[in-house]
């Protein structure tokens, strides 16, 4: 009985982490793809496209439960490729050089982070939610520097925002695990619904430690 919950727990992290793949794929494949065009596409689109984005994740975070499985993965792949659109700017404005080491060294801070996360015996609920604290509080912050330019804290913001995603990332590899926990004898359709809110986590997760690094690179 326990080896056979082991097997189901892989298989439910490895199509988490599979879905997640194809998430960053598609962001990336859709912001190289514009990279060369975006300067032509005027700026109103791009505030269009970010504010479809938002709609999007609150959308399928809110209704991912009630929606079919094929429609929560469309709806997850929507809104990858609505952020590679936003991030072909991103890629516009740096070198291919610079872009690749940011993602590789994004990929091992993120799959640390994830197998501590996976390892460790600790409870880290407490910790996932000072950290939601602390990125709430960089929220704030860029919002302010909208207004007020505060170009002394950027190294800090870009150092404290990479180690909180960093952190969550783990956070939230624990939780894949309660959550994996709490489907196992549900439905195959409702394993997936879980199975699609942690890949939208851990998407998150990875691409808010690369704009960090990518920030931080910048700063440099």
């Amino acid at each position: 009985m326990e080896r056979e919950y082991g097997v189901s727990q892989s298989k439910f992290i490895s199509k988490t982490l599979l879905l997640m793949a194809l998430g960053l794929l598609v962001t990336y494949g859709t912001g190289f793809a514009l990279m060369n065009i975006i300067q032509y596409i005027k700026p109103v689109y791009l505030y269009v496209a970010m504010a479809t984005e938002l709609g999007v994740v609150i959308y399928l975070r809110s209704r991912v439960r009630k929606l079919s499985p094929a429609k929560a993965i469309m709806w997850f792949l929507v809104y990858s490729a609505l952020n590679g659109f936003t991030f072909s700017l991103i890629f516009a404005s740096y070198r291919l050089q610079t872009l690749g080491i940011v993602f590789i060294v994004s990929s091992v801070m993120f799959f640390s982070s994830a197998m501590i996360g996976m390892t460790t015996k600790k409870n880290l609920s407490a910790m996932g939610q000072f950290l939601y604290m602390v990125i709430i509080g960089l929220f704030l912050i860029s919002i302010i520097q909208i207004f007020i330019p505060l170009r002394g804290l950027n190294l800090t913001i870009s150092i404290v925002g990479m180690l909180a995603f960093a952190g969550l990332t783990a956070y939230d590899m624990q939780k894949i695990k309660y959550f994996h926990s709490q489907s196992y004898n549900m439905a195959e359709s409702d394993v997936y619904r879980f199975i699609i809110i942690s890949a939208l986590e851990l998407y998150l997760d990875f691409i808010n430690i690369f704009l960090y690094l990518l920030r931080l690179a910048n700063d440099d």
